[in-house]
């Protein structure tokens, strides 16, 4: 989004973090954690459906990520011949959800015992309902993840995300908004989804994500998502990064210099704004996007730089650029800054700017430090905006 360092080649800067991949980033955050998946009858009638999924599992297994997937009975051959080597061996167990649905704990200690057994043989546990009623089966999801504490619950159900009152698809919903997307619902089904999102939310389930089967691969593994995200508290908070974060932000500032949102930096340049940055993480998951409130080439003028702003493409939309700017307007105020800017070559970036109460000004208004190295034909394609603290 900033202009704020010259070109560099795009071959120097992949060779910042060569390994990095959406994927990766991923299967970083899910590494030894558990994932429950509940296939939500109709699905899984058709034999297609499982090829987002089976991929998923695959991938999973490949990095220690303990997996369960929960599926009606007439679902439980068709995934099963899909799965092949990666099938469970022995006996699947099966759930009566109507069973003891009232006494606590629920599941019982014997279902418990019984996939951790399944788990600690391999990384993959199958298990099914004793029919094919759908809501029995999303409570029966919901509950044995909340009693098992999962990372992530993931309900595959055909109608994929959640959507607004206009269509469009709904990213994120936090868990106080949940009545609000309820009115919209229609469905049994998806009215007891959304229900049993909230439930286990509040008894400690990471996250919870609702997806058609055919792209639950796209949904767990890659920035843009295919469904939606439910979260307990609101989506995110800003907190400067730790040093343990500074590869995950310098993967994504790459990243970003490849979409060409920014401009691209040497590896050198990148480790000189790191300890700068803040971070919006999404609860305890990934960083949702990153911003520098970089200061230390404007001493003398008591300036600060909002600069290298990239939100995933995901986040886009959802406050999360406002919220890291309004961050370093805090964070520039506690250091005593007499105003801070920002320069884009973007005219949306420039609109948002603008919006946020940033005045646009020429180049004399900003540090002279800041031009060094440019061209003023490169200065003439810029929009500067300044902010004033005092």
């Amino acid at each position: 989004m900033n202009d704020d360092a010259q070109n560099q080649s795009p071959a120097v800067i992949r060779a910042i973090a060569p390994s990095f991949s959406e994927k990766s980033f991923y299967l970083e955050e899910f590494y030894g954690k558990s994932l429950l998946f509940a296939l939500v009858p109709p699905a899984g009638s058709h034999g297609n459906e499982f090829n987002s999924l089976i991929r998923t599992l695959r991938e999973l297994r490949r990095n220690q990520t303990r997996c369960i997937v929960i599926v009606s009975p007439s679902a439980l051959h068709k995934l099963l011949k899909r799965m092949g080597r990666m099938a469970p061996a022995g006996p699947i167990p099966v759930f009566n959800p109507s069973l003891g649905l009232r006494s606590r704990p629920y599941p019982p200690d014997s279902a418990v015992a019984q996939i951790w057994e399944g788990l600690r043989a391999g990384s993959i546990v199958v298990a099914s309902t004793n029919d094919d009623d759908s809501t029995d089966l999303i409570v029966f999801a919901q509950e044995l993840a909340s009693r098992l504490r999962i990372f992530k619950l993931i309900f595959l159900d055909r109608r994929d995300g959640l959507s607004d009152r206009d269509g469009t698809r709904l990213s994120f919903v936090e868990v106080t908004r949940i009545r609000r997307a309820l009115r919209t619902l229609r469905s049994r089904d998806r009215r007891a989804i959304v229900r049993a999102a909230e439930r286990a939310l509040r008894d400690g389930v990471g996250s919870v994500n609702l997806v058609a089967p055919r792209f639950v691969y796209d949904e767990l593994f890659s920035f843009v998502g295919s469904g939606t995200l439910v979260t307990e508290m609101q989506y995110g908070q800003v907190r400067p990064i730790s040093i343990d974060d500074f590869e995950e932000v310098e993967a994504l500032i790459v990243r970003g210099q490849d979409e060409g949102f920014l401009l691209h930096r040497s590896a050198e340049q990148i480790a000189r704004i790191l300890p700068s940055c803040f971070g919006y993480r999404i609860g305890d998951e990934h960083l949702a996007g990153i911003c520098a409130l970089l200061t230390d080439p404007y001493r003398r003028e008591h300036a600060g730089e909002i600069t290298a702003m990239y939100t995933l493409t995901r986040f886009q939309g959802e406050g999360v650029a406002v919220e890291l700017v309004k961050e370093c307007l805090h964070e520039a105020r506690a250091r005593m800054l007499r105003y801070v800017f920002a320069c884009t070559s973007e005219d949306r970036a420039a609109r948002f700017f603008a919006r946020l109460g940033f005045r646009r000004v020429e180049p004399g208004d900003l540090p002279a430090a800041k031009w060094r190295g440019y061209d003023k034909p490169r200065i003439a394609r810029l929009s500067l905006f300044r902010y004033e603290l005092e």
